[in-house]
Parts: structure tokens; C-alpha cells; sequence
């Protein structure tokens, strides 16, 4: 065993040679890019427009000529540069092209004036020497709705024929985006900061405004009372946020508005990613709609990882 791990050690510091460190100024965004969208394991969450939103300052790792690339998204404090995840951003780690890659390789390539590093690897990543906490996320194949909802929890199917019952509809005007934000900060504002908010909506207004996602809503009697918002990338899309008010949640509208969404014909053969949970209640909630976990890895490098000898 001893040997197994001074071959891959070796073989990780191989690699590393051929891994840059690239200040943000010196990233070529059209390479950048092009390796994200055509990666095996492409996302959102790694292009360069979806970066820039989510933090002030990211710098890269990246493999020969763009062939895989790791985002160092950072902050400062007290002088000092530490890596972090940023909000609604749940993984990152290195995004390829091949499968030829070392996740170990390029965190070991993290310039060492990064005094700590706490980031969230991908589902493709898997597991690394340096992972400390596991993480939960929660995605379903779309597929005629009729087979789907044959694998929905009694529960759900319950709360959707309840939302019928009750007269539910699928809202003709979507809310608008301020109006959005105000009922959403208004049902979030015991476990959102003000700054998440922020952050929240101005991720939905630039993607709505440049066709990478869309809302949906649910209402009542004429009035809006359940609404979710899809980060739209290739062949998935992403649940990245949703508002139920007290009328949507006594009425099962975010029930009834999943299946109306995993209903349209558009995204036949899409995945949808429910972004968690680890959250119990949340995990029942997704699990109900015959989602499947899959996990992904949080790695910390604290300042003696840092310095010592690899």
C-alpha cells in the first residue's frame, strides 16, 4: 500500500509541472471557455461569466493549452489570500476534456501564497487525499412525464393532485424579476443574508437577460404564490432558486409546478439538478420526485498542508 501511494504521489508531481497557475488578467476567456462548454463534465458554475458574478477575484490552474482547468476563486484578509467556495456555486474543481487528469496533481499546483483552501470538487472529481466533509446533490434524467411521475413518492403524488383540487394553475404572467425578489427575500430573509440576496438577484437578472435561465410560476386565484428559477446550461438545468409563500406552501404549488416544468416537451432528455441537499427535509423533498444522489467532495488544505513537503 505504502508503495501504491509514493507511486501516485510521483505521478501527481508529474503532472503538476505541466499545470500553470494564470492570474485572472492573463486568462484567454474564449480558451477558457471552449474547454468548460466542451468538458465531460461541463457546468455553469465554471464559466467565466457565472465566475465573475460569484467572486470579485478568480485566478486559474490550467492543464497544457486549455486541456483542463481549475478556477481559484479568492479573498483576502488581513493581507493574505485564502480559496474559498463562493454562494451558489455548488462545485467547481477542475473541469477536462479527457479523462486524463489528477485532481490531486492540481491541488497540489495551488500556489502555496494561497494560505488555505476550502472548495468544493465536482461529482466527476471524486474523492481526493485532501477531502475532509461529503456532500449530497440530487438529479433526475427527464423523460416523459408519465414514467416519471410512476417513480414520484405517495406523498408527492398526493400534494399534486391536492394542488388540482385547489385550483392551481400554471401562471400565464411568470413574475417579473423585481417582483420576484421581493417575495423571495420576504420567505428567505430568516436564513438569506442581505448580501446573498444581492448576489441571488443579480445572478437572475443577468441570466434572464441573456437567455441562460428562466422563472416559472404557480398561482391562486390570480395571484402568484410559488415561483422557481432555472439556470439553463446545455443539457441541464439547474434549480437554483424558488419561493413558496404561505397560500403556495398550504396549496403544494411547488409540487404541482415541478411536474408541470418536468412535463414540457423541451427538456426531454435534460437533467435536473436540484442543487442539494444535505438538508434532511430538503433530500426527502427531491428524493420524492425519484431523484438520484450522487456526491461530491469539500477539500481543505489548511496553512501546514500548505508548507509541507508533498
Amino acid at each position: 500500500m505504502e508503495r501504491v501511494e509514493k507511486f501516485i504521489s510521483k505521478h501527481d508531481r508529474i503532472h503538476s509541472k505541466l499545470i500553470k497557475y494564470i492570474p485572472n488578467s492573463d486568462i484567454d476567456i474564449k480558451k477558457w471557455d471552449d474547454c468548460v462548454s466542451t468538458a465531460l463534465n461541463t457546468s455553469i458554475y465554471a464559466s467565466s461569466w457565472y465566475l465573475n458574478l460569484v467572486s470579485d477575484q478568480w485566478d486559474a490552474l490550467i492543464l497544457n493549452d486549455y486541456e483542463a482547468v481549475m478556477p481559484l476563486p479568492y479573498k483576502r484578509k488581513w493581507g493574505l489570500k485564502y480559496i474559498h467556495q463562493p454562494y451558489f456555486c455548488q462545485q467547481l474543481g477542475v473541469f477536462t476534456k479527457t479523462e486524463n487528469y489528477s485532481v490531486e496533481a492540481f491541488l497540489n499546483a495551488i500556489p502555496k501564497f494561497f494560505l488555505r483552501v476550502t472548495v468544493n470538487l465536482n461529482v466527476h472529481n471524486g474523492y481526493s487525499k485532501y477531502s475532509f466533509k461529503k456532500n449530497t446533490n440530487y438529479e433526475l434524467l427527464l423523460k416523459p412525464v408519465e414514467l416519471l411521475r410512476k417513480n414520484y413518492s405517495k406523498s408527492h403524488s398526493k400534494n399534486i393532485r391536492r394542488a388540482h383540487k385547489h385550483q392551481v394553475v400554471i401562471s400565464q404572467t411568470t413574475d417579473l424579476p423585481l417582483a420576484y425578489f421581493k417575495k423571495k427575500a420576504k420567505e428567505s430573509k430568516y436564513f438569506l443574508s442581505k448580501k446573498a440576496m444581492a448576489l441571488e438577484q443579480k445572478i437572475i437578472s443577468h441570466a434572464l437577460e441573456n437567455n441562460k435561465g428562466q422563472l416559472y410560476s404557480a398561482s391562486f386565484e390570480g395571484r402568484n404564490c410559488c415561483s422557481v428559477f432555472l439556470l439553463e446550461h446545455q443539457k441541464r438545468i439547474i434549480l437554483l432558486s424558488s419561493y413558496s409563500n404561505t397560500i403556495g406552501k398550504n396549496k403544494s404549488a411547488y409540487f404541482f409546478l415541478l411536474d408541470y416544468i418536468f412535463s414540457l416537451e423541451k427538456y426531454q432528455g435534460y437533467t435536473f439538478d436540484f442543487e442539494g441537499s444535505t438538508l434532511v427535509g430538503v433530500a426527502e423533498v427531491n428524493k420524492g420526485f425519484g431523484a438520484t444522489n450522487l456526491t461530491y467532495y469539500t477539500v481543505r488544505l489548511n496553512f501546514w498542508d500548505r508548507f509541507r513537503f508533498i
